[in-house]
């Protein structure tokens, strides 16, 4: 349930701007907004945090490095909504904005890819069954990027898609085989 409000409200937020010329960042910039955007940010923020935690516990590789990634890229998130953007985008915070967001949004694609690989080698049926939908996602959102040639409201809305179903179809499948 949590996911499909994380994904309506980013299809809500993103859509408040131009879907084609602007992202969330320039929803934050509309001063109604900001604050929606900020709180908005850092819940999904820890909630991806406290997923991603979930979800590696359910391997037997268990390595302590990767739950201090994890918290990384969730304070890193959080960090990146609190920075102000302004329009010219040469300030410090303006850049911590931008790096600090595209550092936790890979981040989160990498630990996702880290944990699908590491999957082969502990549970090769739900392997099978889920890793199709990660590579296709991540294989669209390149794609939309070279389109667009820039990270807009569609490409934030797909990320969002892709990162909620993607753990969804995790947990299911986990759920499912420990029910059997």
């Amino acid at each position: 349930m949590i996911y499909l409000f994380i994904c309506f409200f980013t299809i809500f937020i993103t859509s408040r701007a131009n879907l084609m010329y602007e992202n969330m960042t320039g929803v934050a910039t509309m001063a109604e907004y900001r604050l929606l955007v900020i709180f908005f940010t850092i819940l999904s923020s820890c909630y991806f945090v406290y997923k991603t935690h979930k979800i590696f516990h359910f391997l037997f590789w268990q390595k302590k490095y990767i739950y201090n990634i994890i918290n990384l890229t969730g304070l890193t998130m959080s960090l990146g909504a609190l920075c102000p953007y302004t329009i010219n985008g040469q300030d410090l915070f303006s850049k911590l904005h931008v790096y600090c967001s595209m550092f936790s949004s890979i981040s989160f694609l990498v630990l996702l890819f880290i944990w699908t690989r590491q999957l082969v080698f502990e549970n090769i049926t739900i392997y099978n069954r889920i890793h199709w939908f990660y590579d296709f996602g991540i294989q669209m959102l390149g794609i939309l990027i070279v389109v667009f040639t820039r990270v807009n409201g569609y490409i934030e809305i797909i990320f969002a898609i892709l990162v909620c179903s993607y753990l969804y179809m995790i947990e299911r499948h986990f759920a499912k085989e420990k029910s059997d």
